[in-house]
């Protein structure tokens, strides 16, 4: 596991939840202290691409010193849409550092779907020793 002095500077990676509500498929990503200025949101009938950059700037005074800190980052985020999802109606929404994007899920008639069968043995005892 790499710590955080091996981690390249400037790139983050914000959480990104997609789940289905009410005939939804909604995609909620936390992006604190950005505004909807700084995201960048495109969508295609195989994914949805998020991208920005973050600029976050503290200052603090008090008796005898001055700290300043900033911090910058861009972040790209790439989620495989679902088949039959409806991405030409989709809306988003950006609130409290919450970016949430709904549109259409497919219905589940409409999703393709079939049975893999898996090859290969049977159920076989393992042979040898135990090591």
């Amino acid at each position: 596991m790499l710590d955080k002095a091996q981690l390249p500077q400037g790139i983050w990676s914000p959480q990104v939840e997609v789940f289905e509500r009410d005939n939804e498929l909604v995609l909620r990503v936390d992006l604190p202290g950005l505004t909807r200025d700084d995201i960048n949101v495109e969508l295609a009938d195989d994914g949805i691409t998020i991208e920005g950059e973050r600029k976050n700037e503290h200052e603090e005074t008090g008796e005898g010193f001055y700290r300043s800190e900033r911090s910058y980052g861009r972040f790209y985020r790439r989620i495989p849409m679902p088949e039959g999802v409806k991405a030409d109606d989709a809306k988003a929404h950006f609130s409290n550092g919450v970016l949430e994007v709904t549109m259409p899920a497919a219905k589940r008639g409409e999703r393709k779907t079939r049975r893999l069968e898996i090859a290969g043995a049977g159920h076989q005892q393992a042979r040898g020793k135990a090591a």
